[in-house]
């Protein structure tokens, strides 16, 4: 049987200055259900059409729905009745699967190559998908769905190393619960408040403090951001610049595909690794 692949990925819910609630007095959680319900159609490039279907909702802030595209395509039959070859219109509805946690804004999409070569392009159009919704729109939301990253291999290295001399990580707008408290949240507040979308910022210093860095690289990892240092393997060697890498952390199913809740307690799992670094 086929394995499936299910990768984590952050939907954020950013307006351009932050407030407590959004202007219809929703949570962030809440328009993100919100949006979801709205099981919004949209047709993203000519001729392909996307759609939100099959939603299952856990509780109300968890669930499970299906994403993909509906394409049209001619196809020559024969015909029996009429003993001539003819065209035939048929639809084509690839699609995947989707599990979301929309207190964490937390959200596990299988790969699905007949739908896309990559998980980074269906959340692309989910994404786009999302925008359009009556419940985004009327509160002046900018929607983002970024890949979580496993950043474990990028702070063995900064751990090993014989110094760290500069840190750089990226940041977007505020929204998420679990940033860290000296990087993270203050200067998405800034970005907002600027009216910025992306910012990235630098520190340097002869050996940078590692406890420091692997709070901040955990949160930037957590909150769909990017990450790099430059560092010293031992005394003697030259100075390099190491990246967190950006493909989304994941599980591969290799059995009989689990039931969406029990991949959501997986994704969750992992998420909290990053995060927390739960692993024995």
């Amino acid at each position: 049987m086929a394995s499936l692949e299910y990768n984590l990925f952050r939907c954020k819910l950013i307006k351009p200055e932050q407030r407590d609630l959004f202007p219809d007095n929703l949570t962030p959680a809440e328009l993100f259900i919100a949006a979801i319900n709205a099981r919004p159609s949209g047709e993203l490039r000519l001729g392909y059409t996307w759609h939100i279907g099959n939603l299952t909702h856990f509780n109300t802030t968890t669930g499970y729905f299906a994403v993909g595209r509906t394409t049209s395509s001619t196809v020559s039959k024969f015909d029996q009745e009429s003993g001539n070859f003819v065209e035939e219109k048929q639809d084509a509805s690839p699609y995947t699967h989707c599990v979301f946690d929309a207190d964490i804004g937390l959200l596990g999409i299988a790969k699905n190559t007949r739908l896309a070569p990559t998980t980074y392009g269906v959340a692309a159009n989910l994404q786009r998908l999302l925008s359009e919704t009556d419940p985004i729109r009327h509160n002046h939301i900018t929607v983002e769905i970024q890949p979580i990253p496993d950043p474990e291999e990028f702070l063995k290295a900064i751990q090993n190393a014989y110094s760290v001399s500069s840190f750089t990580a990226t940041f977007r707008g505020p929204n998420p619960f679990d940033a860290d408290e000296i990087f993270q949240k203050p200067l998405s507040v800034y970005l907002s408040k600027a009216n910025g979308v992306t910012g990235k910022t630098m520190i340097k210093g002869e050996d940078l403090d590692r406890e420091v860095l692997t709070g901040v690289s955990r949160s930037t990892a957590a909150t769909g951001n990017r990450a790099s240092a430059r560092i010293k393997r031992n005394k003697n060697a030259k100075p390099r610049t190491i990246h967190m890498k950006t493909r989304p952390a994941g599980l591969t199913y290799d059995e009989e595909q689990p039931s969406p809740k029990a991949v959501l307690k997986d994704i969750k799992s992992i998420y909290g690794e990053v995060r927390r670094d739960k692993r024995k």
